[in-house]
Parts: C-alpha cells; sequence; structure tokens
C-alpha cells in the first residue's frame, strides 16, 4: 500500500514537471483502468505546495452530484500553498444522477446554486444558506484558502448556452474562467471562446488571464506508432462514451460513435514529437489558449505508453513549442 502510494504520488510530481502549463488526469470512475483518487489529491497537493510554477486541479468536481460538493475539495486550496485550482461542471451522464437519486433535468440549477454556495464558504464565514438545493446554516470552513480571497475556479461547458452562463456567474478578476473540454473539436473551441470573451465584455467583465484547453494527446516517435499503441484504447473509451450520449447529446455531432479518423480529427494531438508540437502551436494560436491540460490515458492502455507520452512532451514537445512561440 505504502509503495503504491509513493508511485501515484512520483507520477503526480511527473505530471506537473512534464507538463507545457499544467497536466491534470481526468476522472472516469467507471471505466478508467487508472484512477486518481481524492485522497491521492490531498497528497499531490501538500507536494506540491513547495513547487510555485505548477498549479493542481482536479478536473473536473460534478457539482450537482454532490449533496456536500466540497468536503475534501476545501481541503486542497489550504493544503497546496495556494495552488489548487478547483474545476467544477454540471455533469452530463444521466446515470450518474440516477445513481445520487437526483433530477438530471435541475443539473444546471444546482450547478449554479452550488458555485454560489462554495464561493461563500471559500470567502465568508458563518454562512448560511438556504437554496433549492442547499441547504447550510453558520458554517465555516475549518481551513481557510491558502490564496485569497479564494482559488480560482475553472467552469466547464460543452454548449454556447453553458458558455454563457458560465461568463455570467464567473470572476475573472480572481482567476475564473471557461475551460474547454477535450471532446470539442478546435473550430468549437474557437467559437466558444469567442461567445465567452463577447458575453464576459457585455458584462463589463474583463477578460480571464488564464484559458485553459484539454487536449488528448499521444506522442510517439511517429504518428503510425502512436496510433497503433493508444489506437485501442481511444476507441474503446470512446465508444463507452458515446453510449453514455456524449457525442449527440453534448457536443452536437450527427453519430453517436464516430468513426475512428473523424473522432481523432480536431480532437486529439497525435504524432511525432515535432508534429505534435506543430499541432499543439497551431492550437495555441487558434484558440487564445494559455494553458494546455492534457488527457494521456485511456482505458486498457499500457502504462509504458502513457510514460512515454510524458517524457516525450517534457523532453521534446515542449522546448520544441516554446522554441515556436518565443
Amino acid at each position: 500500500m505504502i509503495r503504491r502510494r509513493r508511485w501515484r504520488l512520483a507520477l503526480g510530481v511527473l505530471l506537473a514537471a512534464a507538463a507545457l502549463a499544467l497536466m491534470a488526469l481526468a476522472r472516469y470512475g467507471r471505466s478508467a483502468a487508472f484512477v486518481v483518487r481524492a485522497a491521492d489529491l490531498h497528497g499531490l497537493s501538500r507536494a506540491l505546495a513547495d513547487r510555485a510554477a505548477y498549479p493542481v486541479t482536479e478536473d473536473d468536481v460534478t457539482v450537482p452530484c454532490r449533496h456536500r460538493p466540497l468536503r475534501g475539495r476545501l481541503f486542497r486550496p489550504a493544503a497546496s500553498g495556494g495552488r489548487a485550482i478547483v474545476g467544477v461542471a454540471p455533469g452530463w451522464t444521466k446515470e450518474e444522477f440516477d445513481v445520487m437519486r437526483l433530477d438530471h433535468s435541475r443539473r444546471t440549477s444546482r450547478f449554479v446554486e452550488g458555485v454560489a454556495l462554495i464561493k461563500r464558504l471559500f470567502t465568508e464565514q458563518n454562512v448560511t444558506f438556504e437554496g433549492r438545493h442547499f441547504q447550510v446554516s453558520k458554517l465555516t470552513l475549518a481551513l481557510r484558502p491558502t490564496r485569497k480571497p479564494r482559488p480560482p475556479m475553472w467552469l466547464g461547458g460543452s454548449v454556447e448556452s453553458a458558455v454563457r452562463r458560465i461568463a455570467t456567474i464567473a470572476e475573472p478578476e480572481l482567476g475564473d474562467t471557461w475551460v474547454a473540454s477535450s471532446h470539442l473539436k478546435t473550430p468549437v473551441i474557437i467559437e466558444q471562446a469567442r461567445v465567452f470573451k463577447a458575453t464576459l465584455k457585455e458584462l463589463g467583465k474583463p477578460a480571464p488571464a488564464d484559458f485553459p484547453v484539454l487536449r488528448n494527446i499521444v506522442v510517439a516517435p511517429d504518428r503510425q506508432t502512436a496510433i497503433r499503441d493508444a489506437g485501442p484504447a481511444i476507441a474503446e473509451s470512446y465508444k463507452i462514451f458515446g453510449k453514455w450520449g456524449l457525442f449527440t447529446e453534448v457536443v452536437g455531432d450527427a453519430k453517436a460513435e464516430p468513426e475512428f479518423e473523424d473522432l481523432l480529427r480536431d480532437r486529439f494531438i497525435v504524432g511525432s514529437p515535432e508534429e505534435c508540437a506543430e499541432q499543439i502551436v497551431d492550437l495555441l494560436r487558434a484558440t487564445g489558449c494559455t494553458r494546455l491540460v492534457t488527457r494521456l490515458q485511456w482505458v486498457g492502455m499500457q502504462h509504458r505508453h502513457v510514460i512515454r507520452t510524458i517524457e516525450l512532451i517534457g523532453d521534446k514537445v515542449a522546448p520544441l513549442v516554446r522554441k515556436a512561440l518565443a
């Protein structure tokens, strides 16, 4: 057990060191071959407290599915030395809400209300909140966030109405921003980024300092090797996502299970270090992205291929990207 925890912590530190700006592992507990659990993130947050360059995030807390949406999540902003970023999203898979005996159709109002409560708990004491979904009485966090007045929040949403809503509830002056999903194609991200910034401007809010984009990345000696090693795992993972309604109900695709090449196109960065660096530079320039959050692993993927991507990003891709953007 101790050895396993040390291994996880070592992986977390390696992820941070290899990232272009921030690397986070997404959590899909029902299908992932490797899952970063909440307890691991406690330890990782504390380990990174002495490494000022590396923020730590959990991507994403599905606020509507949590009757008590914070608890451990509020530990990390204190333990990480002020480097925590809180990622929140409304969620989309109906069966997750069914498990919690919650009305899936009310997830948006639960999300908005939950975010409002999170903000107050971060910044106030003796919070009394009487909402439609959440109620607390004279509640104060025992561990106050190190960063004042609170940690920044990255808010997830994949359709235009959600992006406009996020602009409404975000406080960019505190570091809040919209985070673009890895499931969205690049042209959609470009358009939704325009909508987000335009809505902020309409509301008299400043543009956010950070604009994170989530992307699927596989780096290998060449594209053929990358697809050979990661392709089956990618196909299996997105087959599961398709059955959950990702494409037809969330991102607006016509097919529940797109063909493999169409799945990769504009969603994945795949190839040699040189090819991946070029694709990343194009993405950053097209979207205005300031932080690249990467998904590196899919169901059943061999761990050595994940580590290869991490090492190649740190050793070869990142230097090429920095040189191109200099």
